[in-house]
């Protein structure tokens, strides 16, 4: 029995061991990454101080009006390279990181639809955007970006909802389906974070299903994601209330509205 226990010892103690190795090389892998990443990817890159907060954005294009692209909750602007460089050969266009995600630094207090348009409002008017404004929206950006619709109207020809967010979408799901989204604590996402897992299961496997491992898109998220996460939860954590707020929000008058919805195996 001295034995058994003398070897069961000694093997816990060679796991512990090697699990504190995984770790060390886990992490300083993820902080390598981290330095080597940002040494490159804040150069010739365009930023505005809003409301305090340096706000990173992307402007293309010229004309009279602008097409505004608006990200969905957690996402960033690299989402709409693509098409912005199409969209820019006929209308000056802008999108941009929210506070706090991607290029773009954090702000204090909660996150809220009234927060999200006072800072969309003044980096509009910051980088000289021409009127009339055509707002894209992922998500999201369907719910944050109401109060801004709301006191601009009269400056908006046409609103996007791109798979927007429907303010009674929570009061709609059903328990369990609201039960499937609740993410993992905090503290755990920012040690597999921390720690180089994330990186390292993601640069084998997709985050999204819909999206290859080869995509910018997947590669900016993996790569940069550190650097959004605890806005990720502080968005989620304004959810409801957000959501709440939104209903109020549910005329937009005479404005012409698209709304471009996509169908998947994934999805159905």
């Amino acid at each position: 029995m001295k034995k058994i226990i003398r070897f069961t010892s000694k093997g816990l103690k060679y796991i512990c061991i090697l699990i504190l190795i995984s770790l060390s090389i886990g992490v300083t892998y993820e902080q390598y990454s981290r330095w080597k990443l940002e040494a490159r990817v804040f150069k010739n890159k365009s930023f505005a101080h809003i409301l305090g907060t340096k706000i990173h954005y992307v402007k293309k294009g010229e004309g009279n009006k602008t097409v505004v692209f608006v990200s969905g909750m957690g996402s960033n602007s690299t989402i709409w390279e693509k098409i912005q460089d199409k969209v820019s050969e006929k209308a000056v266009t802008l999108s941009y990181d929210r506070s706090g995600l991607f290029l773009s630094n954090k702000r204090t207090g909660a996150i809220t639809n009234s927060s999200v348009s006072r800072e969309l409002e003044e980096l509009l008017e910051k980088t000289n955007c021409p009127k009339p404004y055509i707002l894209v929206l992922h998500s999201m950006a369907g719910i944050y970006v109401r109060p801004f619709i709301e006191e601009h109207k009269n400056d908006i020809s046409g609103i996007m909802f791109m798979e927007s967010a429907h303010p009674l979408q929570l009061k709609k799901s059903s328990k369990a389906f609201l039960e499937s989204l609740k993410p993992p604590p905090l503290w755990l996402v920012k040690f597999i974070t921390f720690s180089g897992i994330y990186r390292t299961v993601f640069s084998f496997n997709r985050i999204n299903p819909e999206i290859p491992v080869t995509s910018a898109i997947h590669n900016n998220e993996r790569d940069f994601f550190y650097r959004s996460v605890e806005t990720l939860f502080k968005e989620l954590k304004s959810d409801t209330a957000n959501f709440n707020d939104a209903i109020k929000y549910s005329d937009f008058g005479n404005i012409p509205l698209t709304v471009i919805s996509g169908t998947s195996n994934i999805r159905t």
